[in-house]
């Protein structure tokens, strides 16, 4: 199987998450300028980490099927499992911790 170049693997990943992300973020300061969303209260600070976190997770998720897609299946299964710990680890310590205080 030939090898496929970067510009046709990770150039749309990279322009996706680039501008996609920047649309992301300037959405979120309209949002917050708007008042709209307001941190100092406790269930928008959760949303935010919410709306923070989808975003990481489609990235990590779609990088894990892009390295799946050319072929490196190990390289994939080890970072989504890694990521997906991470992330139930992340989720006990914010229910516990940040959540309890409330």
């Amino acid at each position: 199987m030939e090898a496929l170049p970067f510009t046709h693997v990770w150039l749309p990943y990279i322009y996706l998450y680039v501008f996609g992300g920047l649309l992301f973020f300037f959405g979120i300061i309209i949002t917050i300028k708007s008042g709209s969303l307001d941190l100092k209260r406790k269930k928008h600070k959760i949303w935010m980490a919410v709306l923070l976190f989808g975003l990481l997770w489609f990235m990590v998720m779609h990088a894990c099927w892009t390295l799946a897609a050319i072929g490196q299946y190990r390289l994939a299964v080890t970072i989504a499992l890694v990521f997906l710990a991470g992330s139930v680890i992340g989720g006990i310590y914010f229910k516990t911790k940040i959540l309890a205080r409330a």
